[in-house]
């Protein structure tokens, strides 16, 4: 099973590239929040255990549904390093404009195998 600080250190990673992706500072999220920026920072990093009710101030404050932020974290055992997982990682670490880039680029790849 996942431990939880694994869990604690994917969700900071996706808020994180969230909140850089919207161009917010923590200074900007924690405003929108009620939240300290250090408990931002902290929570970011993986050192802090949110509670629900600040990981869902974040997620509104970030237009963030929960769904994709819990989204891929919660998997069995022998399947938590797999290629996808770690594929979805990479991407989601990338801007949006990237992350269509290589969208077009797979497509465009598995458009030439079918020929």
């Amino acid at each position: 099973m996942l431990e939880l600080n694994n869990i604690e250190n994917i969700i900071g990673k996706r808020i994180r590239n969230q909140r850089r992706r919207l161009g917010y500072s923590q200074d900007v999220l924690a405003n929108k929040t009620d939240l300290f920026p250090a408990y931002i920072g902290q929570i970011e990093r993986g050192e802090r255990r949110a509670s629900l009710r600040s990981i869902l101030k974040i997620a509104n404050a970030l237009e963030l549904p929960l769904e994709v932020l819990f989204e891929n974290i919660i998997q069995n055992e022998k399947y938590v390093d797999t290629m996808s997982s770690q594929c979805y990682e990479l991407i989601d670490s990338l801007t949006l404009k990237e992350q269509e880039a290589i969208l077009k680029l797979v497509k465009e790849i598995i458009d030439y195998r079918k020929l």
